[in-house]
Parts: structure tokens; sequence; C-alpha cells
């Protein structure tokens, strides 16, 4: 099983980000609202690093995590929609209904399978959390311009805010709106807005923000096996790393003891880099709570996800419990402590540590694996 290539991998132009952001007048939410901003191609120069180290290291070499997906295709059907008077298409698969105006047959098909192959993926976080007899609905529009007229028709004040998103998509509750900027592009939006998507209908209490978000990264790296079935695998994002491995060389990782009480609501305001780097750490916390030590916390993790969607999370501060409320910063510490057994000096150490190996030592493994 081999990565897609990286002409896939996206950067972002951070001064043109920095422009922008300047603009903004308005904050995410700290409700259930995911963002995901596509980054723009990385220069030449990164890609073939990775491409150099990959053919120079052993064929022995370790290689991290392992590709899994669905064995066969998901069954879907397509029916007639419209959007603004024009005529459009609504696919059924059996846990989601998606509304697009995309006419792509190869798209049309691909899409049903990201969701139903991604939803398998997001349950292995929580087994024991029954997943939804109801379809779950997905917008996922062929063009920007009617992905900001959906957009402020639906979404009131925060309209200006969803609009400043420049390639990707949002979440909102349990229902995911997004545009079509490229077959693989729009897949990584899919599975990451999913996952909020799957949190928001499937857990009762809510997750402190910065660990949805970096669950929610996890999930954006696919594969394909044979063009047709889509394969994860959560200890690989291509992106991610090399955000990560960017803002340790520079200097401008977030400290975790602030990580822990942000949404990302809260660095829209900031330059790019940073934006990068929230989202990059957020991912590599994810990993830490999974993967750390062969998944030394694995089964915390589960323990603690399936407490959140059963509305019984430990919390002294007990907001964490109900997600339609206010969320409270101050639960975080004591929650991660909690389930990891550990005070949160320690975890802060053994992150710190795993953040500098996933950076380096682990970086090449992550175009071999």
């Amino acid at each position: 099983m081999t990565m897609i290539s990286w002409q896939t991998l996206l950067k972002r132009d951070s001064n043109a980000v920095e422009s922008q952001q300047r603009k903004r007048q308005h904050k995410l939410r700290a409700d259930r609202v995911g963002t995901f901003e596509v980054l723009r191609a990385p220069g030449l120069f990164l890609a073939l690093i990775a491409i150099f180290l990959t053919g120079c290291e052993s064929s022995n070499a370790p290689k991290l995590g392992r590709w899994e997906g669905p064995p066969l295709l998901s069954d879907a059907s397509v029916e007639a929609w419209s959007f603004r008077g024009e005529p459009a298409r609504r696919i059924k698969s059996a846990h989601y209904v998606i509304y697009t105006t995309i006419t792509n047959e190869d798209v049309l098909t691909q899409l049903p399978q990201v969701l139903e192959g991604a939803l398998s993926q997001y349950r292995k976080l929580a087994p024991g959390v029954p997943v939804t007899l109801v379809p779950m609905e997905c917008y996922i529009f062929d063009k920007r311009i009617e992905w900001e007229a959906f957009t402020k028709a639906n979404t009131g004040a925060d309209a200006a805010v969803y609009l400043q998103i420049r390639r990707g998509g949002y979440a909102v509750r349990d229902r995911f709106v997004s545009y079509y900027i490229g077959r693989t592009e729009t897949s990584s939006v899919t599975a990451h807005e999913g996952f909020h998507q799957y949190v928001a209908r499937h857990f009762v209490g809510r997750l402190p923000p910065f660990v949805e978000e970096g669950f929610a990264c996890m999930f954006e790296g696919i594969s394909w096996h044979g063009d047709a079935l889509p394969r994860w695998n959560l200890a690989i994002n291509q992106v991610r790393v090399q955000a990560l491995r960017k803002a340790v060389e520079a200097n401008r990782l977030w400290p975790l003891e602030k990580l822990v009480t942000m949404h990302a609501g809260e660095v829209v305001e900031e330059n790019g880099e940073k934006v990068d780097a929230f989202y990059s750490q957020a991912w590599v916390f994810a990993k830490f709570l999974y993967e750390y030590e062969n998944g030394r916390f694995r089964t915390q993790l589960q323990t603690w996800l399936t407490e959140t969607a059963n509305g019984t999370v430990f919390d002294p501060t007990k907001t964490h419990r109900r997600a339609g409320g206010p969320w409270n910063r101050q639960g975080v510490k004591p929650m991660l402590e909690h389930y990891l057994g550990l005070d949160f000096a320690t975890i802060d150490r053994l992150y710190r540590e795993y953040v500098r190996q996933v950076a380096f030592d682990e970086y090449s493994a992550q175009w071999r694996s």
C-alpha cells in the first residue's frame, strides 16, 4: 500500500492567510463547529527531500501503523435533487445522505465510499458507541459560489466566519458543508469534517475542542486500494507532520497547557504559521493518545471517548457531560490526568518528547509506510 503522491500535499501561503485573518471580525463559536482549510502545495524542495529520504531507507526499516479500510464497496443509490432551481443529486448510503451539485461520475462514486469507510474508522476509537440509525446529512457542492450561497442562507451571523475559509469546509452540529477542490483534497475534507459530524451525532457529552480537532486531523490522509476502496493509516499525515516539524524548528509551538484550553476559533486571528502549528499539534496530541509507546494510553482513551459519548465523562466542572452547553476550560487538565493516570506535568513532558520523535525520528517514515 502506498500513500498518495507528494504532489497532493498542501501548504498554506501564510502571508496571504495572515492578511485574510486580520480582516476577520468574528470568532468561531466554541459549540459543535469544525473547520478544515486545505493547505497549498509545498515547495518542491521539501517534497524531494521526502522522496530522497524514502529512497535511501532500507526496505527493512520500521514502518508506521497499518493501512485499513472496508473490504467491500458500500452500497449507494443516486436520486434527483435540485439546488437553486438547478438539477443536482442526492446520494444515499447506509449512514449518509449526500446532497451534491457535482456532476463528475467518478467523484460521485467516491464520496459514499469515503464517508462509509471513514465511519468504520471513527468507530474504532470508541467501539462501544452504537451507530446512528438516522442517516447523517452532508452538502458537497461543485462550485464555491454554490457553497457560499448555501452558507449565507443557513448559518446566520456565523456565515461571515465560514466565508473566510478559502479551500475546505465546515461542520455545524451534525451536518457538514464543503465544496469540490479536487478528488484527493475533497476526500480529506470529507473525512475530517465527517469526524466532527460523527461526534456531534453520537456523543451526548463533549470532547475538549482541541482533542476533537486532533482526531479529525487523523483521518485526513487517504490511500486507495484498487482505485475504489479507501484506506486509512492513523499514524500517517504528511501535511501535518511537515507543519509540525516547521513549528519545532522555528520555535513556534504552542505550550500544551495553553493548547488544551483552546478551540479553533481562537486561532483565526493568528498568522498562518501559528494556525498551522495549532492544527499540527492537535494532530500529534491525538496521535500521542492513540499510539504512544505502542498504544500505552489507547484503552484509557477508548474509555474516555465512550464515557463522553454516554454523558458520564469524568469532569469536576460538570460541563462536558452535555454537548449543548458551554464548555469549561478548567475541566480539561483534570480530565486528562484522570484518564491517563498521570499528573499534567508528566503528560506535558511525555508529549514534548513525542513531538520531537514524530517531527524528526519518524519523519521519513511518513512517506515509506
